[in-house]
Order: structure tokens, then sequence, then C-alpha cells
């Protein structure tokens, strides 16, 4: 779900995962798609899509990553409690 997310409104996506720098830095390619997109109107937003795909790509690796570290913690806080006697 959060995937589906960050590909409509990718910085709502990484705000609501707790990643605040992420999200204002993606808010910022967001808005120069859209000013792009603005601009370049008559070309069917070529420049302006090409961005927006930046964005999404950002989001998606970056809830990805916030994933993959929760795993690990949640995998070396299982372990340090299986080894305590």
């Amino acid at each position: 779900m959060i995937y589906l997310l960050a590909i409509f409104l990718p910085p709502l996506a990484l705000l609501l995962y707790g990643r605040i720098f992420q999200a204002v830095l993606n808010l910022l390619i967001c808005i120069v798609a859209l000013v792009t997109g603005f601009i370049w109107l008559f070309l069917a937003g070529g420049p302006g899509l090409f961005i927006w795909s930046i964005a999404v790509i950002h989001a998606v690796l970056v809830i990805n990553s916030a994933k993959q570290d929760r795993r690990a913690r949640l995998i070396a806080a299982s372990m340090r409690q299986s080894q305590q006697p």
C-alpha cells in the first residue's frame, strides 16, 4: 500500500514512513516536476513526467531501505535476546 502511495504522492509516503528530510527533498523534486510540466504542457509533459519518475524512484528506494533497516534491527535484537542466559 505504501508503494502505491509512493507512486502517486511520493512526499506524503515518505512523511508517513517517518523520513522527514527525504520528504522535503522529494517535495522539491515534485515541485520542479510540476513546474516543468506546466511549462512544457504542449509537449505532452515530457520533462515533467521524467522528473516525476525520479521522485517516485527516490521515494520507493527510501521506503525499501527503511524497511530493510527495520528488519535488520529486529533480527539483531532477537539475536541479542537469544544469546542472553
